[in-house]
């Protein structure tokens, strides 16, 4: 299990201008103040106080378009290494306790394409691996670009991969939902995209519809079909709290595509999860950044954090290559939840995170390369990440890093400021 307890991070803060500067300049772990901790909340064995944290973070869509499997291939051998893709977000993702990202399309052995059909070498997963991603999320919109084999051969290879993913199982009696015990902390993880549900219980996504079989293996929601949904996740959720979860997260495949900002059905399906108990709701499918809010519920009493899309993680979605020209489409975050367990047993969600993503595209001795790249302020964009001048790397870099706060800082600071104030409260 990775440790956090003495690393640091990006912490994001706004508060007017001076706030924006203190975002792009903070690099540290969030604590409870002694304060905080030492409340005069006393049980029978003294002062309440911290005893370890989880922290989780999570990115949006591997999305390998066909430009970057060239990329990615070696011209002798023909074989595929992506693990330049993740050079400098790796000491980051390393830093965390756990961390999650989504695979959109599925894992095949040969006749590997891109849009519309993706389907990518296994490769891609062990150097995400590599990189710290220790969970897949398997339902998206993209989860049957390899038909029923596919479907299942993508399940079958994360498992002998010794790495978690939800969304997708390989067996009907496969609970779904993972509980994952970090660092103490009882985390309910699921993870659900929109698709069609026919009366025979028949799952279509992007009009490709799965098996009667493989249809009882993965977690879609219509949105014909809401009541249904929220009747099946009352159960999970009720479950999920039974086997000791102390904190739930949804990762939800929703929304529309390249739109900044979520819509009415994002939000009144974020509120009912909340009024269902979820603590944390992370979404993703729109391929840009949608802002951050904090949730409220007078049903379940619950303080809920959603961001409504992380964006994607990597792409071949080049601002010159789309109808959409601002560039947000090469944006991604880091999304960073930090959860506190005291010595109570009571835990706490106590601090979010940001740290903006841009993908790189550049070529070296004739080859493309793709990267992540970590818009931490603190170090030298130029010299660490190959931005090279004649492309504008630095230029658009840095136009990714300001889109990124303008859509996140407003609902950061929110969030910041919910939690700071339940952490008083206790």
């Amino acid at each position: 299990m990775k440790k956090t307890s003495t690393s640091k991070l990006i912490k994001a803060s706004v508060l007017g201008l001076f706030m924006l500067a203190a975002i792009m300049l903070t690099v540290q772990y969030f604590n409870p103040s002694e304060e905080q901790v030492n409340k005069e909340n006393v049980n029978k064995s003294g002062p309440v106080r911290a005893v370890s944290t989880a922290k989780i973070g999570s990115m949006g869509d591997l999305l390998i378009h066909s430009p970057i499997l060239s990329a990615f291939c070696g011209e002798k051998s023909k074989t595929y290494n992506f693990e330049k893709i993740f050079t400098h977000l790796k000491p980051y993702i390393k830093t965390l306790d756990y961390a999650v990202i989504n695979m959109e399309g599925t894992l095949a052995e040969s006749n590997f394409s891109g849009y519309p059909m993706f389907r990518c070498p296994d490769n891609i997963i062990d150097c995400a691996k590599d990189c710290g991603f220790d969970m897949f999320l398997t339902a998206n919109n993209h989860s049957n670009d390899g038909g029923v084999p596919g479907f299942t051969r993508t399940a079958e290879v994360l498992k002998s991969k010794n790495v978690d993913f939800i969304g997708t199982r390989l067996r009907p009696d496969d609970k779904k939902y993972i509980i994952k015990d970090i660092n103490g902390v009882k985390l309910g993880m699921v993870n659900y995209t929109y698709g069609e549900i026919s009366d025979a219980g028949i799952i279509s996504v992007n009009g490709i519809p799965s098996s009667a079989q493989n249809s009882k293996l993965f977690n879609v929601f219509d949105y014909n079909q809401l009541d249904d949904f929220y009747k099946e996740q009352s159960a999970i959720i009720v479950e999920m709290r039974a086997n000791g979860a102390d904190k739930i997260i949804y990762y939800m495949h929703w929304g529309a595509e390249y739109q900044l900002k979520e819509n009415t059905t994002q939000r009144a399906i974020a509120q009912k999860l909340c009024d269902l108990g979820v603590d944390v709701i992370i979404g993703g499918h729109p391929h840009v950044i949608q802002p951050i809010d904090v949730l409220h519920s007078d049903i379940s009493g619950k303080t809920t954090l959603c961001i409504y899309s992380i964006g994607n993680a990597v792409s071949n979605q080049r601002q010159e290559r789309m109808d959409m020209k601002s560039g947000h489409t090469e944006d991604g975050v880091l999304f960073s939840v930090t959860f506190t367990k005291y010595s109570d047993g009571n835990v706490l969600t106590s601090d979010v995170e940001i740290l903006p993503t841009w993908v790189n595209l550049y070529s070296s001795n004739g080859k493309n390369i793709y990267q992540i790249v970590p818009l931490n302020k603190s170090i030298n964009w130029q010299s660490n990440f190959n931005l090279s001048a004649s492309q504008n790397g630095v230029e658009r870099a840095n136009k990714s890093f300001n889109r990124t706060l303008q859509l996140l800082s407003p609902g950061l600071q929110k969030a910041k400021d919910a939690l700071s104030q339940r952490l008083a409260a206790g």
